[in-house]
């Protein structure tokens, strides 16, 4: 597992190529990532070797998300659906249609598929029908990320307004939180949904309590030139961080210190997932590639 103690033994091991990455996303069971990007979706091995390419959004993905079981893939596309796919199979049983723009982002939770646009808006559909469940405006400007925190309770979003909001996904209020000076870029959750970290092109890496809205700590810049990406380390002891310097940086949750910093990628990291052990990192960037990360 990748830890404090030796983040700074990570070495890539592996390598594959595709055009314009825009997330990486693990199966829950490990057995698969996911790759989303201008070509389509890709599924490859912890090794990154090819297994499956999805291809029937008309445009580029612009991101996934993956169920409990790794049944599931949800895509966010350009062509403003929401797509539902059968991974076993490698095809779409579900075509989800009612935002007005591109789809930026998408989650999902036990039941719920939430969705981010260029349309301003973010929308729950029920999972097994594709019906929409609830469309949540408020902001003034593209919602770019999303993701789901406290067990599936709220479903958080970030926008090009500076905004991190937390919708209660019952009700559909939300509160807004503000503390970013630029557009926010990305969102995670850590596992248990507690905490929220948003990134953005202010270079700022913030983590939020859920529960209670309050800023945990913020970490000013983190990357210059902006931050991409963000993810939890399963133990949620550590943060991962990508940005336009074209590194990867690894932070101590507890306190916000910088444990490491690793360098490869040529161009900005755009997206960041660790396995479900916690033994990889996944990191995809601009200059093509996805890179495969281990202690060695």
């Amino acid at each position: 597992m990748i830890t404090a103690a030796n983040a700074s033994q990570l070495t890539p091991i592996a390598q594959a190529r595709r055009g314009w990455i825009t997330q990486v996303a693990w199966s829950p069971d490990g057995r698969f990532i996911a790759v989303s990007s201008a070509e389509g979706i890709a599924l490859y091995s912890p090794a990154l070797k090819l297994l499956a390419k999805l291809t029937d959004h008309d445009g580029p993905v612009k991101g996934i998300a993956i169920n409990s079981d790794s049944s599931l893939l949800a895509s966010a596309g350009a062509d403003t659906t929401v797509r539902l796919w059968d991974i076993a199979h490698s095809v779409v049983h579900q075509v989800l249609r009612g935002h007005t723009g591109a789809v930026n982002a998408v989650a999902l939770s036990a039941k719920l598929v939430g969705s981010a646009s260029s349309d301003k808006t973010v929308r729950l559909w029920h999972m097994e029908t594709g019906e929409e469940h609830r469309v949540m405006p408020g902001h003034t400007n593209e919602v770019n990320a999303v993701t789901f925190a406290l067990g599936g309770a709220i479903i958080a979003s970030g926008s090009r307004d500076h905004t991190l909001r937390l919708w209660n996904v019952q009700t559909g209020a939300a509160q807004v939180l503000t503390y970013h000076t630029d557009w926010i870029r990305d969102l995670a959750a850590s596992r248990h949904g507690e905490l929220i970290a948003a990134v953005g092109k202010d270079g700022l890496v913030s983590l939020w309590h859920v529960a209670s809205g309050q800023l945990r700590h913020a970490i000013p810049d983190a990357h210059p030139g902006g931050v991409d990406a963000v993810a939890f380390s399963p133990n949620g002891e550590l943060l991962a961080s990508g940005g336009r310097d074209n590194l990867v940086k690894l932070w101590q949750v507890a306190t916000g210190e910088l444990v490491t910093a690793l360098s490869g990628h040529s161009k900005p990291v755009l997206t960041l997932a660790f396995s479900p052990d916690g033994a990889r990192l996944a990191s995809g960037s601009g200059d093509n590639t996805v890179k495969m990360w281990i202690v060695s």
